[in-house]
């Protein structure tokens, strides 16, 4: 949000008198400024001081401004002329305005009126908005003092509501009271007659505010019009604060809000905004949108894109299998399912990448019905064009499965690097087999990974062996049916999980003590922040806990009767 002073007066405001006197004021003020000196002279004079301030020639623009021609064309100029407004509007001129004439014309105002509110908080540069707006005060006071009683003009107005008028406060002062009067923005706009203002900034912020005001407001995940406004592209890329647009701004919201659990509604709205996250850092629409709401956002929507990846693979499977009438794939496609959503239940995936081949991506595009906006890696040869592969980042461990006859590859690390490599655009069948092999051993000498064949009496069985095997232990009732669970406990009884400490965990370990050395006593809890604030990273408090004890059983942290975490004495 824009950070503002507080709202001055606000209660003071007669609004019923400023509703009755919108009305002539505007009228008149059309009237002034279609009026004012159009002549083929005034426009010859207009070009010249164009000229003179580009060129930067300003003691013979000063000498022009001391005639009250002069300084209506200049203000003409800045509001119609950006190149001559940032050049020369600023404290010296105003000042120097000031001084040749203490009162302005009529005309001059009205230009110095409209120019505040087309512009607004883009004028405050330096002191050159309060010096406007004292400027302004100063000559409606000027006009005002001798008449005895109040008239219909902008001038009169004005000088009654000068004290939030005036103020970079106004805009939020206007959405504040349109909902204390639980009013439509634009409603409340018509009723003080403020939407006749000139088109621009000002009332630009006024609808930003209450965009965002009432995104923060409306129920969590629910649908709301207001979401179809901020998705259009002239209001998202809408400037606001801080280099950053109204959609930035609204992308926050809605990520802070959510979660780890968008609704479809809002998530599909973060998505048809600002695309899929996962492509090349360099990208321009990574480095238009997601790069200025920071990496933890982004961390957030790659793990939500982990469920939707999941769902469109699952579902090109299922749809191929009723396609197709394949019995086999269609026999075991329920229990994949439950193992890789079960996967996801356990909440240990950080990423995923999709891989489709032609065929596949336009059944993918019939489960959506309609466009997709997540990004995938193309399947390349034709032996793969209709089949679906998907990548899971598991922290200690990742999978590559595919639909069909593809194995089930578990990796102990990551398989390649070129699945971190988000320009990447396409892959082969010996890229996932052969090429993924090759580049797990030239990256782990003592690397572990296990290719298995979906036979529908053992796969299961590997799968959550070769994982206990390496120190993973998984939540049998999550990636198991409750018939399978039964059989598996029936035949083979619980895996028994060795104790070993992943690449992961020992990183995770270091970067705890690192906390430790530097924040400590801490407690868990403290340390769940650290690790966000640190190091970009959501760990539950149990993982945490974990790890702790662990680390203190090999005499690395200690325990206090108060619940604190530190290093030992000797460290």
């Amino acid at each position: 949000m824009l950070q503002l002073p507080s709202i001055p007066k606000l209660h003071d405001a007669q609004w019923e008198k400023v509703t009755e006197q919108w009305g002539k004021l505007t009228a008149n003020t059309k009237k002034i400024a279609d009026g004012a000196g159009q002549s083929q002279e005034f426009k010859a004079l207009e070009e010249g001081v164009r000229r003179l301030v580009l060129q930067g020639d300003f003691e013979q623009v000063k000498k022009i401004l001391r005639k009250r021609r002069g300084v209506r064309v200049l203000t003409q100029l800045w509001i119609d002329n950006d190149e001559v407004r940032k050049s020369s509007f600023n404290e010296s001129f105003i000042s120097f305005i000031q001084e040749q004439h203490p009162k302005l014309g009529m005309s001059s105002l009205m230009n110095l009126i409209s120019l505040l509110y087309r512009y607004f908080d883009d004028l405050n540069i330096g002191s050159a908005f309060h010096k406007l707006t004292a400027w302004l005060s100063q000559q409606i006071d000027m006009r005002l003092k001798d008449r005895k009683r109040s008239s219909d003009t902008i001038l009169s107005v004005l000088h009654q509501h000068k004290s939030w008028l005036f103020d970079m406060t106004a805009p939020k002062a206007v959405v504040d009271l349109a909902k204390k009067n639980h009013l439509d923005l634009n409603d409340q706009l018509k009723q003080l007659r403020l939407s006749e203002l000139p088109q621009g900034r000002f009332l630009n912020i006024c609808h930003a505010q209450y965009y965002l005001e009432t995104l923060r407001d409306i129920p969590l995940g629910e649908d709301h019009e207001i979401l179809s406004e901020l998705s259009k592209t002239e209001v998202a890329g809408m400037p606001f604060e801080d280099g950053k647009r109204i959609g930035h701004i609204a992308l926050e919201i809605i990520i802070d809000r959510s979660g780890g659990a968008p609704s479809s509604v809002w998530q599909n709205f973060v998505l048809d905004l600002a695309g899929d996250p996962r492509i090349a850092s360099t990208a321009k629409n990574y480095r238009e949108w997601w790069m200025p709401i920071g990496e933890n956002r982004i961390k957030t929507v790659t793990s939500w894109l982990a469920k939707e990846d999941l769902r469109l693979f699952l579902g090109a499977i299922e749809e191929y299998g009723k396609q197709s009438g394949d019995e086999a794939l269609n026999r075991m496609f329920p229990a994949r399912k439950k193992f890789l959503e079960g996967l996801y239940e356990h909440g240990i995936i950080r990423n995923t990448r999709l891989m489709l081949g032609n065929s596949a991506a336009s059944t993918v595009k019939k489960v959506l019905g309609k466009s997709m906006t997540t990004n995938f890696i193309k399947l390349s040869d034709s032996s793969m064009n209709d089949k679906a592969v998907i990548y899971l980042d598991c922290g200690d461990f990742h999978i590559v499965e595919g639909s069909h006859a593809f194995k089930l590859w578990i990796y102990m690390g990551l398989p390649s690097a070129r699945l971190s490599d988000y320009s990447l655009k396409k892959l082969s069948h010996s890229d996932l087999t052969t090429g993924f092999v090759r580049d797990f051993n030239n990256a782990y000498d003592e690397g572990s990974y296990k290719a298995i064949t979906h036979s529908p009496t053992t796969w299961q069985r590997n799968a959550i062996e070769f994982l206990a095997e390496n120190g993973v232990e998984l939540d049998l009732e999550k990636v198991l049916s409750r018939e399978d669970y039964q059989v598996y406990l029936r035949r083979f009884g619980t895996p028994v999980v060795k104790k070993i400490k992943t690449e992961a965990s020992k990183t995770l370990e270091a970067q705890i003590l690192r906390i430790l050395e530097t924040k400590s006593p801490i407690k868990a809890k403290g340390l769940v922040n650290a690790m966000l604030s640190e190091f970009g990273l959501v760990i539950e408090r149990s993982k945490i806990n974990s790890i702790l004890y662990s680390l203190r059983s090999e005499g690395k942290a200690v325990l206090d009767s108060e619940y604190f975490w530190s290093l030992p004495e000797d460290h």
